[in-house]
């Protein structure tokens, strides 16, 4: 058999096979939910931080925040994440891979005929990981810098001392839960495998 037939017979059997399909779809559907979440938590997070009122009924937000539009003025995403990055809360390697987790997002939400159907594509499902860390990173920031030194009842607590797992574990839980969906997906697609 040549070898685009071999190609296009797996491909045939991926899509049939149910199982399969239910994983990238169910790993794709995770990816996408994951992304929005840091894509908000990049993007709302720090234009509410510049929110300076109400004007004629509308919340306004200060001068600053059309600098941080500046930065990068075709891409909030992008934008947002650069005053992260000046602001030390990230570093260069995650704008890009914030840009990277863009792109893969873009070419999922476009190409999923071929997720299900093309052997030579298969969601990467270590990226949920990867967001899951930045998107925690970016939220014990805003604790640790905001949240805690405007919260009264934080005044007297050594905030060295405080167990950040539980400070975050609400802002988490979507997260961890989507994370842990996927590692059981994964786990039950190698154990399906291993019995072909």
């Amino acid at each position: 058999m040549a070898e685009s037939e071999n190609k296009i017979l797996k491909d045939w059997i991926k899509f049939l096979d149910g199982d399969e399909v239910r994983f990238q779809l169910t790993c794709t559907s995770l990816y996408l939910t994951a992304y929005e979440l840091l894509i908000d938590s990049i993007v709302s997070k720090t234009k509410d931080f510049f929110i300076d009122g109400l004007k004629d009924g509308e919340l306004s937000f200060s001068d600053d925040y059309r600098k941080v539009k500046a930065l990068f003025p075709k891409d909030i995403v992008i934008a947002s994440s650069l005053w992260l990055r000046n602001m030390e809360v990230i570093d260069d390697n995650d704008v890009e891979r914030i840009k990277e987790f863009k792109k893969y997002r873009n070419e999922l939400a476009h190409e999923m005929p071929k997720i299900i159907s093309d052997t030579s594509h298969d969601v990467k499902t270590s990226y949920i990981n990867e967001i899951k860390y930045l998107y925690r990173k970016i939220h014990l920031w805003w604790f640790i810098e905001f949240e805690a030194t405007i919260n009264s009842d934080l005044d007297e607590v050594d905030l060295e001392k405080l167990d950040y797992d539980e400070v975050l574990l609400f802002v988490m839980l979507p997260m961890n839960h989507m994370s842990n969906i996927v590692n059981d997906e994964i786990q039950r697609r190698e154990i399906r495998k291993s019995k072909k």
